[in-house]
């Protein structure tokens, strides 16, 4: 099993503020003989809503367009994935504010999110709540 992302915990403590319940963590994809993990499952009674949450940290490394491209490209193969096994869960990416109001917000972070159709959940690690989801 993959570790867990930096903000895994922070992104789970945010989301059961908002309200939702975590359903499953280290969710498991199946692609003929490969595993593939996405961070979370989560759940809203309220809402009965199911969504799939892969966490991103894309400031953390030396080069965040290499971190966003990386976080792109496992984006769509998890989604490539999950359409291909019949989930139609949506999946969104969690990125924390400053990953969104940096690289996100910058011309090439934008045209990755709508040339990926990317869904995305933003939160805050410090204050572990919510900010926006997108769309």
């Amino acid at each position: 099993m993959p570790a867990k992302d930096r903000y895994h915990d922070a992104v789970k403590r945010a989301l059961a503020k908002d309200g939702w319940v975590i359903a499953d963590e280290q969710v498991q994809l199946f692609i003929d003989n490969r595993i593939l993990y996405i961070d979370m499952e989560i759940a809203h009674p309220a809402k009965d809503s199911t969504l799939l949450i892969e966490v991103k940290e894309l400031y953390s490394v030396p080069s965040p367009v290499d971190a966003l491209a990386a976080a792109v490209g496992k984006y769509v193969m998890y989604r490539a994935g999950l359409r291909n096994t019949g989930v139609s869960n949506p999946l969104y990416m969690a990125v924390s504010v400053q990953a969104y109001e940096n690289i996100l917000s910058e011309k090439v972070g934008r045209l990755m999110v709508a040339e990926a159709q990317l869904l995305i959940l933003v939160f805050d690690p410090d204050q572990e709540v919510v900010v926006q989801w997108i769309p």
